[in-house]
């Protein structure tokens, strides 16, 4: 009897450590992850595999019709278990994915009473008992937080393509992923070895990162930096052990081919006893019919047609109509440009490739989690729900405690997985409302009456640009832009911790965690175990005695960096702005009625400590740029500019976020779960993205427990392309073999060094005036030009670069080309110098102009273009030392077009069309 019970034990080691190396070594399986060339007849996207293709005659068949489809009815495509209705492709579903059923029991879930949705937390935490044969460290809320075995290889092919699609009433180049917007839901159980064969068959190089996931550094997906590019006619195989559970996305990270439509979710189940509720996957995104390239070249611009549009124009006239031109001027003061929520107007939402979903396999009374995932370019949503209030049970992926709210603001690049109960009569509204209410996209649940989700206000940017200046008079931060002195070495300083950050064993009596909107922060004495020394009264800044005994590192993080001198919290409400939200939020104070969700109420169901003493390493990053230019940067650096930021192995490294600019800044750290700091402590919850509001301060930090370079950056397409982005090095161990060939020359870390174009031409009835751009990050080649009928002419080319951080001063050398007689011959009858100067940018947006010819003649100029008197009305006016002076009017009709009026003291008067572009 002993002995068979020691050969069982035998057995059962055996068997486990068979598991573990395939696990981790895959026999028989190609590990390298590299480029193969295309085969002449490539496996087709019909279904995704466990097991191999059974036909090659269907392969050659789904190839051939692939291979031709060049314009797609994109209005039939959905993310979910939607059908194609496209004669040529059919997309693949979410049963078609893979082989086994995923869809979920018709029933109320398991143990789960929505009138108490904090039980389902225990019963989470029990379905994670380690079993017999779980020996792989899996991560569900916080890291390494229970056990798995080893699970299936499973298989799936995505073929990249270019299509045309026509969400908006016009067909535009896209980009689809299995003939589909957005590409097809990935299921796996963790524990799974995912084996993603990308194929390219597009004529460009292209990538695809797996946003959220855990892993190896040469699978994550971003060109140069981490993944070789997926060449034009060739396969990349990401081979990723699933170590972790959630809700996930994927998305290329090649130029702007997001904004195209690359992209599509992932969701991991656990291994343990699934909760037994139906689901459904709502994948957000947003939609223009111009080009990517084209909406940053406009953005780069400057033009107002996406405020036009949107209605959010701040003119004078609205500001005085309104009683807020102290405000408007305010604005001018400080040289910020009008107040806006996105930059972007743009022509449809959608919901899984759709621009309104029917739900109607979910019936009455059932409990249903939505998996939401905002995998837009450049877009916030508010979401609230029809039937009732959401219980959120995930953020990025990860269990959290239960939390019931009204109303969600989802940042560019995060997910929530939320339950909501369906009502016992009618088909009730999930809306995703964009953050500045300019459109929304909805899902509808159950059948029958449709009952419409609560409107969001709609957005007075009068009182939202009041409330603004109030918090800018009371706070001490730089505008844009911070001393250089102040972020020498990225601010980096170190200390050392055996306990974690964010208030562990912190006295907070008196404290109130949901302190309501307005209200004032009551006196607080917070002391740590160790008796730091540290107190609060009312946020009046926050000093931390240095604590020598335990030497956690709060001198150096004084309290996440926060300055919290004048915090909006304390702001009376005067009556005349907009409320603030939760926690003194800015924008949460603009979603109205009802519960909002904000980090503060995010807690991990165990805790996310670090044990143990490591060194903690701090960055202090300064989200800076130039609003007016379009340049988004960090530290004053764009990421061509920037050194990377250096960490070690086994450290805790913190990275103290200040926001200082106008726009709320998603950030996403690569390969990596970071601690948001909140008033959770040591239950602080586990993200991969963190959105930062003007103004603002947050705190993460992350145990560096990898290696090789991971990219971090602002998840709005437009600003990282722009300049806002990182790499974060382990300096031990930098980039992996496969992508150190492209270092430095690294073309991703150049991508905002790209020049982009514009110019306006006026003709008028006396003369013709216009000026040409072509501008970088630092560099700007102007050239302005007036030709008359009668043979007079002025042209004035300079290339210039800005020299000081918020970019209002810049350096030139030029010509001036000029001929004040009239007729004559064309240049050689004029005068023709060469110039140097400068031009300053002051308050109220006059811009000055000193410069000398090599003749030693000196001029000087002031002007202010683009004054808003109404929304499409606009003045300009000059004037210079030589006793010129001008004035001009325009009215903007279109994208393109104006009707422009002029005036000049040498020219006359005269009027006709403006062409912008």
């Amino acid at each position: 009897m002993k002995s068979i019970k020691t050969l069982i034990s035998i057995w059962l080691l055996v068997l486990t450590a068979q598991a573990n190396a395939q696990q981790h070594n895959m026999p028989g399986m190609n590990m390298s992850g590299k480029q193969a060339p295309m085969a002449k007849k490539p496996l087709p996207y019909a279904k995704g595999k466990n097991k191999k293709s059974t036909s090659k005659q269907k392969t050659d068949k789904a190839m051939k019709s692939m291979g031709h489809t060049k314009s797609l009815n994109m209005q039939h495509f959905g993310g979910g278990r939607s059908k194609a209705e496209s004669n040529r492709v059919k997309p693949m579903s979410d049963h078609d994915m893979m082989d086994t059923d995923m869809a979920m029991p018709d029933h109320p879930m398991k143990g789960m009473d929505m009138n108490h949705p904090e039980k389902s937390s225990e019963m989470n935490m029990q379905s994670m008992q380690a079993r017999p044969g779980d020996t792989i460290k899996s991560t569900s809320s916080s890291l390494n937080d229970h056990l798995i075995h080893v699970g299936k290889r499973v298989t799936y092919d995505l073929y990249i393509n270019d299509t045309v699609a026509a969400y908006a009433g016009k067909k535009v180049k896209a980009l689809a992923i299995n003939g589909q917007i957005p590409g097809p839901v990935l299921r796996f159980t963790e524990g799974d070895t995912a084996v993603i064969r990308v194929h390219n068959l597009r004529k460009k190089e292209t990538s695809i990162h797996w946003h959220g996931l855990l892993v190896p550094n040469k699978y994550d997906g971003v060109p140069y930096i981490s993944t070789v590019p997926i060449a034009a006619g060739t396969t990349y195989t990401n081979i990723i052990p699933l170590h972790q559970t959630g809700t996930y996305w994927y998305h290329t990270h090649t130029e702007l081919d997001e904004q195209a439509g690359l992209y599509g979710p992932i969701v991991i189940e656990p291994q343990a006893e699934k909760d037994q509720v139906k689901e459904q996957v709502l994948m957000l995104s947003d939609w223009t019919n111009y080009q990517p390239k084209e909406v940053l070249r406009m953005l780069k611009r400057g033009t107002d047609w996406f405020s036009i549009q949107k209605g959010s124009v701040l003119s004078y006239g609205g500001a005085f109509a309104q009683g807020y031109l102290g405000d408007r001027l305010k604005l001018d003061w400080m040289r910020m440009p009008a107040m806006d929520l996105l930059d972007v107007k743009y022509d449809r939402f959608l919901v899984n490739g759709k621009t309104d979903q029917q739900l109607t396999q979910f019936g009455p009374g059932q409990t249903v989690k939505l998996r939401i995932i905002n995998g837009s370019a450049s877009s916030y949503f508010w979401l609230n729900f029809a039937g009732g209030p959401m219980t959120v049970v995930a953020a990025d992926g990860l269990n959290v405690k239960p939390v019931t709210v009204d109303k969600i603001l989802i940042g560019t690049a995060e997910t929530y997985d939320v339950l909501i109960k369906i009502p016992s009569t009618g088909k009730y509204e999930f809306r995703a409302t964009y953050q500045d209410i300019s459109g929304k996209v909805s899902a509808w649940l159950g059948a029958g009456k449709e009952v419409k989700a609560t409107d969001i206000p709609k957005v007075n940017y009068y009182k939202f640009a009041h409330t603004f200046n109030r918090m800018m008079t009371q706070m001490k931060m730089p505008m844009n832009r911070v001393p250089n002195a102040k972020v020498k070495n990225d601010g980096l300083s170190f200390s050392t911790s055996d306990v974690p950050m964010s208030m562990k064993g912190m006295d907070m009596k008196g404290m109130n965690k949901d302190t309501q909107p307005g209200a004032k922060m009551p006196q607080m004495e917070m002391k740590t175990k160790a008796d730091t020394g540290m107190s609060m009264q009312n946020h009046q800044g926050m000093n931390m005695a240095k604590n020598e005994s335990s030497k956690s590192g709060m001198d150096d993080m004084q309290m996440g960096g926060m300055n919290m001198k004048g915090m909006s919290m304390n702001m009376p409400d005067d009556g005349r702005g907009t409320p603030m939200g939760p926690g003194g939020s800015l924008l949460l104070g603009l979603g109205g009625d009802g519960k909002i969700l904000s980090y503060d109420q995010l807690e991990a169901n165990s805790t996310t400590a670090f044990d143990g003493r490591h060194t903690v390493r701090t960055y202090h990053l300064y989200l800076t740029g130039s609003m007016i230019r379009y340049t988004w940067l960090i530290n004053n650096k764009a990421l061509s500019e920037a050194d990377r930021l250096l960490i070690r192995k086994g450290e805790i490294v913190r990275f103290v976020f200040h926001n200082t600019t106008m726009m709320e800044h998603p950030m996403h750290l690569h390969g990596h779960f970071f601690r948001v700091l909140n008033n959770k402590g040591t239950s602080s919850p586990l993200k991969h993205t963190v959105s930062i509001e003007p103004m603002q301060v947050q705190t993460i930090e992350f145990l560096a427990d990898d290696s090789h370079d991971w990219f971090f950056h602002c998840h709005t397409l437009y600003h990282m392309m722009s300049g806002m982005a990182r790499v974060v090095r382990y300096e031990d161990n930098p980039s992996n073999t496969e992508v150190a060939k492209y270092q430095p020359r690294n073309p991703v870390i150049n991508d905002d060094r790209q020049f982009y174009t514009w110019f306006q031409a006026s003709f008028h009835s006396q003369t013709s005036i216009g000026s040409l751009f072509i501008s970088n990050t630092r560099y700007e080649f102007n050239a302005n030009y007036r030709f008359s009928y009668d043979g007079r002419y002025e042209i004035d080319p300079r290339f210039q670069r800005y020299l000081d951080n918020g970019q209002y001063f810049a350096a030139y050398v030029g010509a001036e080309f000029e001929k004040n007689e009239k007729g004559g011959r064309f240049i050689k009858d004029g005068s023709n110098v060469a110039v140097v100067g400068l031009r300053y940018l002051l308050p109220m947006f006059i811009q000055t102009d000193a410069r000398i010819s090599h003749k030693g003649r000196l001029r000087f100029t002031v002007s202010r273009e683009d004054i808003p008197l109404t929304s499409r009305l606009y003045l300009g006016a000059s004037y210079n030392t030589d006793s010129e002076w001008q004035a001009d009017t325009r009215y903007v009709l279109s994208k393109f077009f104006a009707l422009s009026a002029s005036y000049d003291n040498q020219y006359g008067f005269g009027g006709g069309i403006t062409i912008l572009y």
